[in-house]
């Protein structure tokens, strides 16, 4: 493709995800509620225990095939594939694999941070989509880092807005539990002022899904253009 047909291709992502979201917006809240109670989990454990040791676990064994469930549900949206509430289990077939790609594609993003701002960059926009596939394609975890790899070849440039907007307003607008205290003695508290109220439910229930709704969008267009032996080769390309 040149490059004016790439941007173009990457900006449809952005417009048509919220003609996805608008669609199935009684699904797309449904899953959302239930991803914000189950979160809801890691920050009760940490103002009953005062650490942050016991949030961890449950973040990964137990919030991780949710949000990797949800990774489905937006993919079948952009695919007008007969989206369903139960896709949001749908890691729980591959629960293993599904733990082993979000743990193995969050530690090589750790670890590229530790280089290098760039070098942690490129290696999440490289594997981003393996949590994707996993659930898309029952992947294996080589399989699935494969894919990932294969089909953001070449694309790295017009995914990385798209993330980086994803992670600024993940970062930037206030949620309404709040971290206080040190690391060693961390404490979890409510933040019910009316302005973050707001800003925390169109986080949660407006851009975020929006933009994970693109995100699928990407992955299933590049997926596509890429072809059905997208990630066979096991080769794993970082640009």
């Amino acid at each position: 493709m040149q490059p004016f047909e790439m941007d173009r291709a990457a900006f449809s992502w952005f417009t048509r995800s919220w003609d996805d979201y608008v669609s199935h917006l009684p699904l797309v809240l449904s899953v959302n509620l239930v991803l914000a109670a189950v979160s809801a989990g890691s920050f009760l454990l940490m103002s009953r225990t005062h650490s942050m040791l016991p949030s961890v676990p449950y973040m990964l064994f137990v919030l991780t095939p949710f949000t990797i469930g949800a990774n489905l549900v937006y993919i079948k949206i952009a695919r007008g594939a007969g989206a369903s509430f139960k896709d949001l289990f749908s890691a729980f077939p591959v629960y293993h694999r599904a733990i082993a790609v979000s743990l193995l594609l969050g530690l090589a993003s750790l670890g590229g941070l530790f280089l290098l701002i760039i070098p942690g960059a490129i290696i999440y926009l490289a594997f981003m989509f393996s949590e994707y596939a996993v659930v898309d394609r029952k992947t294996g975890v080589k399989e699935s880092f494969a894919l990932s790899a294969a089909i953001t070849n070449g694309w790295k440039i017009r995914l990385f807005p798209l993330v980086m907007l994803t992670l600024a307003i993940t970062m930037s607008v206030p949620d309404i539990y709040v971290v206080t205290g040190s690391m060693k003695a961390p404490a979890a508290v409510l933040d019910l002022k009316p302005w973050t109220i707001a800003a925390a439910s169109l986080k949660t229930f407006v851009f975020l899904p929006w933009l994970s709704l693109a995100l699928a969008r990407a992955y299933s267009f590049l997926l596509a253009l890429s072809g059905p032996e997208a990630g066979k080769s096991g080769r794993l390309t970082f640009w």
